[in-house]
């Protein structure tokens, strides 16, 4: 019997396989020469003493010291003895392998590893420091009375479900983020979520005290149930860390429980927001949808929680105790190499003009649709299931796919450009009308040069492997959560493959993406997730960022940080930048290296040119310049 991971990755390359040239031996015949066409710094590169880089994209942080901590008591030491000097200093909280494309997790300079590797003379006068979690990952008390599991913060997602599930509790089905490697202190700063309408939808909705080190080295304990320890942890849940540093955290748990899981594959997108919103308000509130509207599909996947004395097993689906999520699986070597391949070949053509144009393209339309139509769930020995009941703990938190992962870039050779705000649900239906809008007028250009070479209709371009995600939630008071003072919002995330093998050049997919995101930024004021997206969402030239948040908030928490932080030695230079509504600073290539929308041609690659995007004119992006025959911009 293959394991579940192998049998994922064998599937999705016999389904490559089947539906492109390669099969029939008509590989595009491309040899990856990274000393010719370069590569990526987050691929030639490793993590050192003084750097570490995301593993899943392309930030870099680097840091004058990396120390580990063992407990609440080592924070509070290192803090006082940092700050006693009276000399400038940063400090921030992190791990090796953290997933995020914001600088906020850096403490000291912050940097696209997309470019190639080149040194950096760094004449910084701020002492910065990176404090390391990971060895903070225990148990500290559990109360099975009341259903609380309080725990350290660099606890995994992953060891907080078995951590419920040794102690007959569940996390409740929605509040977690699908990926289990995420840690609970990270998710919980970040406003990381699950999904469920009007319900929980987050870690930190379950937050009930918090144990925190501030600026001064000062240990505190917040409770929820008091007035002053309910204003700091408002404060603190979803706020950066910019009060301090959380080292311990009181969960809301509840009884053992399991979740009746379904996915339906290959929904039309016809009406896909009136079918969501019938789903989360008539069936079930814990529902994803995964849409890809090039293809005019999406993929629901819904999750039903039944107690224990609700349930029944001649009436529901039937029960694998050791099913569990699937969504993301580690992909075996031939399958990385394959996808990395493909993808570096298909990248490097960006005006379908090699010999295996037609070729490349139907083998990212194949990724594509094997990567969305995957079933997502198995029952603990392989096999798919699309409709059963699973333990909640294991319904929605993935295994731990690393170092394989499909987004890690050692591995696969791709970045997964992630990018996500939350808007009105109100606004839901004309921002996915605007999508398809966007998605249509850039694919109809690049079809139009495909049919110009190839005849009509006879090679497709598609987007690059990925999807959008779309998640519903709760609102709360948090001050700095992307859900603060809403009350029906969606999370709205694209999720894009993009070669680590082209790292002065643009995806296949910038047209579509840089106009998608400033769309949303500007005309929906969005709120970024805390942990996705890029610099250049931050620092754009007109939409600010902090005007997107109640500005109340905004007061409370820089009045709280006076308070615990007054040397802001917890405060992130990006994070200032965004207080300050700082433009961007424009240099060249900035737009491919994600810390510019382009206001000038020196800003994108050779052969683009910063022009206003083709279906929403307000933006400027960078286009290709075409060669001559092909359709002008």
């Amino acid at each position: 019997m293959f394991d579940s991971e192998v049998r994922t990755s064998i599937w999705l390359l016999g389904t490559i396989m089947m539906l492109s040239c390669v099969s029939a031996g008509k590989s595009p015949g491309f040899t990856i020469d990274s000393a010719k066409i370069g590569v990526s710094e987050a691929y030639s590169h490793d993590d050192t003493s003084t750097t570490l880089y995301s593993s899943d994209n392309y930030l870099k942080c680097t840091s004058d010291q990396q120390v580990t901590v063992n407990s609440t008591q080592d924070l509070s030491d290192l803090i006082k003895l940092y700050t006693s000097s009276k000399k400038p200093v940063k400090i921030r909280a992190t791990r090796r392998g953290f997933h995020s494309s914001m600088g906020f997790v850096c403490s000291g300079k912050r940097g696209s590893s997309y470019a190639e590797y080149h040194k950096v003379i760094d004449n910084h006068v701020i002492t910065s420091i990176t404090v390391l979690l990971h060895l903070m990952n225990r148990i500290v008390t559990v109360d099975c009375e009341h259903h609380q599991l309080t725990v350290e913060a660099g606890m995994t997602l992953r060891e907080l479900t078995l951590a419920a599930e040794a102690n007959h509790m569940s996390v409740p089905a929605g509040s977690l983020p699908v990926y289990a490697n995420l840690t609970v202190g990270g998710v919980i700063m970040a406003s990381a979520h699950g999904t469920g309408y009007r319900r929980s939808s987050s870690v930190g909705d379950l937050v009930r005290k918090v144990k925190w080190v501030n600026g001064k080295g000062e240990i505190i304990v917040s409770d929820l149930q008091t007035k002053h320890g309910a204003k700091e942890v408002r404060a603190l849940v979803g706020g950066l860390g910019l009060l301090g540093i959380v080292t311990e955290v009181t969960l809301q748990l509840q009884p053992y429980c399991r979740s009746i899981v379904e996915v339906r594959k290959d929904l039309k997108d016809t009406n896909i927001v009136d079918d969501l919103k019938k789903m989360i308000k008539h069936e079930t509130p814990a529902v994803i949808a995964f849409w890809r509207p090039d293809f005019g599909t999406y993929k629901s996947v819904l999750w039903t929680q039944v107690n224990e004395s609700e349930y029944n097993a001649a009436k529901m689906p039937k029960f694998y105790p050791n099913g569990s999520i699937e969504l993301f699986t580690a992909v075996d070597d031939h399958l990385a190499n394959t996808v990395k391949e493909v993808m570096a070949a298909w990248e490097n053509d960006a005006k379908d003009e090699s010999p295996s144009a037609n070729v490349l393209n139907a083998d990212v339309c194949s990724l594509s649709m094997a990567i969305q139509n995957t079933s997502v769930f198995q029952d603990g020995t392989g096999s798919f299931i699309d409709h059963a009941t699973l333990p909640t703990n294991y319904a929605m938190i993935s295994a731990d796919c690393a170092p394989k992962c499909l987004f890690d870039v050692h591995h696969m050779g791709v970045f997964f450009e992630d990018t996500e705000f939350t808007i009105k649900l109100s606004q839901f239906e004309d921002w996915a009308n605007d999508v398809k809008k966007v998605v249509k007028t850039e694919l109809t250009e690049a079809n139009t040069r495909l049919a110009n070479r190839y005849g009509e209709g006879k090679v497709k371009r598609c987007m690059s492997p990925g999807y959008f995600w779309i998640r519903f939630g709760q609102g709360n008071q948090n001050l700095l959560s992307t859900t603060t003072g809403l009350d029906d919002f969606v999370h709205v995330q694209w999720s894009t493959a993009h070669s680590a093998f082209t790292p002065n050049k643009l995806s296949k997919i910038s047209t579509i993406v840089e106009t998608i995101e400033q769309l949303t930024l500007c005309k929906y004021k969005g709120r970024p997730h805390w942990g996705k997206n890029h610099e250049r969402v931050v620092r754009h030239p007109k939409c600010k960022v902090r005007d997107n948040f109640p500005a109340e908030n905004i007061a409370k928490l820089l009045e709280m940080q006076h308070e615990h932080d007054p040397e802001k030695i917890f405060e992130p230079e990006l994070f200032r930048r965004l207080l300050q509504r700082s433009g961007p600073e424009y240099c060249p290539l900035c737009t491919p290296h994600y810390s510019c929308y382009c206001a000038h041609d020196s800003h994108c690659p050779p052969g683009f040119r910063c022009r206003a995007s083709a279906s929403f004119a307000e933006y400027k992006i960078c286009r290709l310049v075409e060669s001559h025959g092909h359709r002008k911009p």
